[in-house]
C-alpha cells in the first residue's frame, strides 16, 4: 500500500503520525503511547475504526513508511523510514499551528541525552529518568548553608525528636520504615547507627561526634551478644557510653534488647540478654547517670502473649539482607511502641 491508496483523511492522519514518530528519533515511539500523543496534537483520538480496522495496531500495520519493531526491552515501538524523512520532519511545524499543538520538539534534547549516555551510566535509572542540567552548579554546591545541612545529616535518623544511636535494629527501622538513605554498597550506616556495631564501637563514635542532638535514644548490645561478649564487659561498656553521652549534655533514653531471628536460640544468650536488660533498667533510678528507659523486651513479650503466639511471628526476615533483624510485623510493633513512649516522655517533660 502507498500513501496514494489512502483516502484524503486517512492520508492526512498518516502524515501526522509520521511527524510525531520522527520526534522520537532512533528510540522509536512506544505503540502504547501513540494514541495519547496524537490526541495531544489534534484534540481527538485516532479514528482507526472509521478506516475499517478492528484495532489501532492492525491499522498501523497497513500504513506506508511506518514500521512496528521491538526495542531492547522487548516493547513494540514505531519507527519511520522514508526518502522523504527530512521533509516530513518539517511538517510538524505546520501541524502545530493547524491543530493548536503545544508540544515542543525533542530533537535537540535527544542529541544532548545521547551525549550524556556516553558519559553517565543510566542503566539503573527508571525508564524516562534524565539528569538535571543544574547538577554541576558550583555556586550552590559551594554555599556555606551546606555546612548546616551536613551538621543536621550527622544527627539522623530521628525517632520522634530523638536522634537514634545503635546497630542493626535502628538501621533496619531507618531503612525500611522511615525512608532514610542507607547505602546499598559498602558499610550500611545512617548517622551513628551502623550495621554490626558494638557498644564500645558506638562509644568511640560518640567521643568523636562534633554534633549530637539534645535528645538521643539508644539501643545497643545485640552485636556483643552475637559475638559472645562477656555480659559484665557489656554492662561496663554501656556505662562508659552513657558517661560520654552525658558529657555531651544530651538527654538519654535507653531501650532494652529484644529477641531477633538473627540471635541463635541458646539458653546462655537468653540469660546474658536478661542480665544486660536488668542493668539497663537500673539506669531509670541511677543517681549519677539517670536515664529514661523503655523496656521494649517486656513490650514484645506482652505482644506475643496477648496474641497467644511466640516470637516465631517475628522470625520472617529477608534472607538477602543479613543486617535486617525484624520481620515486617516486628518493625511495626517496635516503631509504634517507641513512638508512643518517646511522645509521652516529651509531654511529661522528661
Amino acid at each position: 500500500m502507498v500513501v496514494g491508496d489512502l483516502d484524503a483523511e486517512e492520508k492526512n492522519i498518516t502524515k501526522i503520525l509520521i511527524s510525531i514518530i520522527c520526534l522520537y528519533g532512533n528510540d522509536g515511539l512506544p505503540l502504547e503511547n501513540l494514541n495519547d500523543e496524537f490526541q495531544t496534537y489534534c484534540g481527538f483520538a485516532i479514528p482507526y475504526k472509521k478506516f475499517g480496522a478492528e484495532s489501532l495496531r492492525s491499522w498501523i500495520l497497513t500504513l506506508p513508511d511506518i514500521y512496528l519493531v521491538l526495542d531492547n526491552q522487548n516493547k513494540e515501538v514505531l519507527i519511520q523510514q522514508s526518502q522523504k524523512s527530512t521533509h516530513i520532519k518539517q511538517l510538524i511545524l505546520k501541524q502545530k499551528s493547524k491543530y493548536t499543538c503545544k508540544r515542543k520538539s525533542y530533537d535537540c534534547y535527544n542529541k544532548k541525552y545521547e551525549k550524556r549516555q556516553k558519559k553517565f551510566d543510566l542503566d539503573d535509572l527508571p525508564e524516562g529518568s534524565f539528569l538535571h542540567t543544574s547538577i554541576n552548579n558550583r555556586c550552590i554546591n559551594d554555599s556555606e548553608r551546606f555546612d548546616k545541612f551536613h551538621q543536621l545529616e550527622c544527627m539522623l535518623p530521628l525517632l520522634y525528636k530523638h536522634q537514634a544511636l545503635g546497630d542493626d535494629f535502628f538501621l533496619d527501622i531507618a531503612d525500611t520504615k522511615l525512608g532514610y538513605y542507607v547505602p546499598a554498597m559498602g558499610p550500611k550506616e545512617c548517622g551513628l547507627c551502623t550495621e554490626g556495631q558494638t557498644i564500645s564501637g558506638l562509644t568511640a563514635k560518640v567521643k568523636k561526634a562534633v554534633h549530637l542532638a539534645p535528645r538521643v535514644v539508644v539501643m545497643i548490645g545485640f552485636q556483643d551478644l552475637l559475638w559472645g561478649q562477656n555480659v559484665n564487659n557489656m554492662i561496663y561498656d554501656l556505662r562508659q557510653l552513657i558517661i560520654e553521652l552525658k558529657k555531651k549534655n544530651t538527654r538519654v533514653t535507653l531501650i532494652t534488647l529484644i529477641p531477633s531471628p538473627k540471635l541463635p536460640k541458646l539458653k546462655r544468650l537468653d540469660t546474658r540478654m536478661d542480665i544486660f536488660n536488668k542493668a539497663i533498667l537500673d539506669y531509670a533510678c541511677e543517681n549519677e547517670l539517670k536515664c529514661n528507659v523503655i523496656d521494649m523486651n517486656t513490650i514484645f513479650l506482652l505482644e506475643a502473649e496477648s496474641f497467644r503466639r511466640d516470637f516465631d511471628r517475628f522470625s520472617k526476615v529477608a534472607k538477602n539482607d543479613p543486617y535486617k533483624v525484624f520481620s515486617d510485623y516486628g518493625r511495626k510493633t517496635f516503631l509504634s511502641a517507641i513512638k508512643s513512649c518517646l511522645k509521652k516522655q516529651i509531654e511529661a517533660g522528661h
